[in-house]
């Protein structure tokens, strides 16, 4: 019998072997020189960025990349020695600790690239770096018109070595048109790049969704792509070949049998409306990753069948109608709330109107993991 270390029956199952599958298929649409810059923000979008991190560098991922500085402290703080890319900047103050760490920083600006320049030079250091273009995101970045200018004034920043220069799309999986100008345009500038023999390592502008919508993207003059959500097994649009990666699950901790006119949670948003119907009660909820989008809209399966959730989700209960005859359920029994077995994360989504990176994302800290990894299972 599983026994979470929280003693209490809700985890996460992570499947390392779904992961695994889910990077082969990734670097079969790439050239062979291409290298992975494996994406382990936000705690490896809920999986978790630690065990993630060994597991990606195992395989032979030669970079990740972070969202904040305190995610990639953490990973080096837990052993991981690979090239880290953060992708936005920091204040001043914490460039300090972008080379106690050894962390890659993203220029954004000309004036960020001198204040960092200036603080690593103070060292002694060299900063490794790489910078942002805003081809079309709307959001962080040097702007396109000014990017050939600015990366030269950039590279004639005494000591400066620039790692990699890199765009984003906001829209590879549903706008391809749009995509494919941000394709040209990149293109373009790397051209030129090369034209004035500006040394740079890498250029990249894959994301997972573009690695299967764009081929174009992973292939030369590209150096790197950066896969995240599709490393973990979900994808805006459907993707038949890669396999979710979370399964959430629980158990049934009490069953009551109720009667008609008789409500259940909060709000009293389900009336049982039959004679008697069995109640069954999960100890999971909207504070482990159940919105409440969920309440009286969704399912969880029990035994390979279906049953919908009643009543509004609680903050740490879900209740679930198992009908008037209790079907054969039994507490303690097993609760498959997406994932494996269940409600795919993708339709999951759907029913709370949320895209799969907010649904796994949203898993809890509290949530304990399990990682499996053929007949193993490590818990965390």
């Amino acid at each position: 019998m599983y026994q979470s270390k929280s003693h209490r029956p809700t985890w996460a199952e992570i499947n390392i072997d779904a992961i695994r599958s889910n990077l082969k298929l990734i670097m079969s649409k790439c050239s062979p020189e291409i290298q992975i810059v494996g994406v382990v923000k936000a705690d490896a979008y809920g999986h978790g960025a630690i065990i993630i991190a060994q597991e990606l560098t195992r395989l032979g991922v030669q970079y990740l990349g972070v969202a904040t500085l305190d995610e990639g402290i953490e990973l080096r703080t837990n052993g991981i020695t690979i090239p880290i890319i953060l992708f936005g900047p920091v204040e001043v103050q914490e460039f300090s600790k972008l080379m106690e760490f050894n962390i890659y920083p993203t220029i954004v600006n000309l004036s960020y690239a001198k204040d960092l320049a200036e603080a690593y030079r103070y060292r002694g250091i060299f900063p490794k770096v790489h910078i942002e273009i805003d081809t079309g995101m709307g959001r962080l970045g040097i702007p396109y018109e000014r990017a050939l200018l600015e990366i030269e004034q950039i590279s004639s920043i005494p000591g400066m070595i620039i790692d990699g220069i890199f765009t984003h799309f906001p829209a590879a999986d549903t706008d391809i048109e749009f995509s494919k100008e941000q394709l040209e345009k990149f293109k373009n500038l790397i051209s030129e790049v090369k034209r004035l023999d500006i040394k740079i390592k890498h250029f990249h502008i894959a994301n997972s969704a573009a690695i299967f919508s764009l081929e174009e993207s992973t292939k030369t003059p590209f150096t790197m792509i950066r896969p995240g959500l599709a490393i973990y097994g979900y994808s805006s649009t459907p993707i038949p070949s890669l396999r979710n990666s979370m399964t959430l699950k629980t158990k049934v901790i009490s069953i009551r049998e109720m009667k008609k006119g008789e409500s259940v949670s909060y709000l009293r948003t389900y009336r049982i409306k039959n004679e008697r119907e069995f109640i069954a009660v999960l100890p999971v909820g909207y504070a482990d990753g159940i919105p409440t989008l969920y309440s009286n809209r969704g399912y969880v399966v029990i035994k390979n069948k279906k049953f919908p959730v009643v009543g509004r989700v609680c903050m740490d209960y879900t209740m679930v109608s198992l009908g008037e005859n209790s079907s054969n359920i039994e507490i303690g029994d097993e609760v498959i709330i997406f994932g494996n077995g269940g409600i795919s994360v993708e339709e999951f989504g759907k029913i709370c109107s949320l895209i799969p990176y907010e649904v796994t994302c949203g898993v809890s800290k509290r949530v304990p993991r399990t990682y499996i990894r053929q007949e193993d299972r490590v818990d965390f």
